[in-house]
């Protein structure tokens, strides 16, 4: 099923102000997030109460760029933050942001691709059907070279003996990238459901790689109010665990869950049935092996504020 960047669009538009389904007379939990399947954990977990019980009314917003999610967290106007582990987030608890990783969010599944890289498909049809023949061909992602694609783009190069600065990388959020495809203004790009599946029923793309399985590059964050109250941490984290756990192997599918789905992201159940999940970790451990080679990449990429690696202890909150 196509997804229309009118479609996107509109949701975006939509998710800006979404209601959550779980309202009571608790503590009131700031939630900003970039709507996507990769939250689904957390989503399950507002609307099938998991936080009310915890003794929380969740208000779920939309954020921007990581860098401005960080500062919106520091600062207590929100307490929980759902997004991609970026040089942001390094570069914000270096600067001295009092800001923590408290759970993990999506693995790279084992099977499917739900994110995926594509070359559009006159290449692939001239024979650029491997990573290494990108060389010098321009790519886009969403956030550029300090977003959390970089580091996935990376992965896929890492194969071809190629690196990031090997490609013309350009920032285009999802929605915009298939336009350009089809002017033939960008060679490639990494992308995510359901876009990456429209981009080959239109024949604008194919893939051609995607991410490593097992692997973890997003999170909920806590801020300062969080990190002084490690009881209230650990009750938020244990309602998400819930949610996890929920959503192991074919659950994901449930006609329950989709409609939960469909309520945060506005993807329509049709969408969300045919598009390839993600894992989750049942009790939503973070990919510590992963952190550190994020540190490495982004420092490699000249994105990171420092050259002294930021310790895990330093990163994860301690419950």
């Amino acid at each position: 099923m196509t997804f229309s960047r009118r479609a996107f669009v509109a949701a975006l538009a939509a998710a800006a102000t979404v209601p959550t389904a779980a309202r009571g007379a608790g503590r009131t939990l700031a939630i900003g997030q970039v709507p996507s399947t990769l939250f689904a954990p957390f989503y399950v977990a507002i609307a099938r109460g998991y936080l009310a019980r915890a003794g929380f009314t969740p208000v779920v917003q939309r954020i921007g760029s990581g860098e401005e999610a960080m500062a919106l967290l520091a600062n207590g106007q929100l307490d929980v933050v759902l997004g991609g582990i970026s040089a942001a987030t390094f570069n914000a608890v270096q600067r001295g942001f009092n800001v923590k990783i408290l759970s993990s969010a999506a693995y790279q599944p084992h099977q499917g691709h739900p994110s995926a890289l594509l070359v559009r498909t006159d290449l692939y049809a001239a024979g650029l059907t491997t990573p290494a023949g990108l060389k010098g061909r321009s790519i886009a992602f969403l956030g550029g070279k300090g977003a959390t694609g970089a580091y996935y783009v990376t992965l896929v190069l890492r194969s071809a003996g190629l690196t990031l600065p090997d490609l013309e990388v350009r920032s285009l959020a999802s929605p915009d990238q298939g336009p350009a495809l089809a002017r033939h203004a960008i060679d490639a790009v990494f992308s995510a459901a359901p876009f990456t599946t429209s981009f080959e029923e239109q024949r604008l793309a194919r893939e051609i790689a995607a991410p490593p399985p097992g692997i973890s590059c997003t999170a909920s964050f806590i801020g300062p109010t969080l990190i002084a109250d490690a009881r209230a941490a650990r009750a938020v984290r244990s309602a998400f665990v819930q949610g996890a756990r929920d959503l192991q192997g074919e659950a994901f599918y449930d006609a329950a869950n989709l409609e939960i789905f469909q309520s945060y992201t506005k993807l329509p159940i049709a969408v969300l049935k045919a598009m390839p999940r993600y894992d989750y970790d049942p009790e939503l451990r973070v990919d510590t092996k992963t952190l550190a080679d994020m540190q490495r990449v982004f420092s490699s990429l000249g994105v990171l504020a420092y050259t002294t690696p930021i310790k895990t202890d330093e990163l994860i909150a301690a419950l």
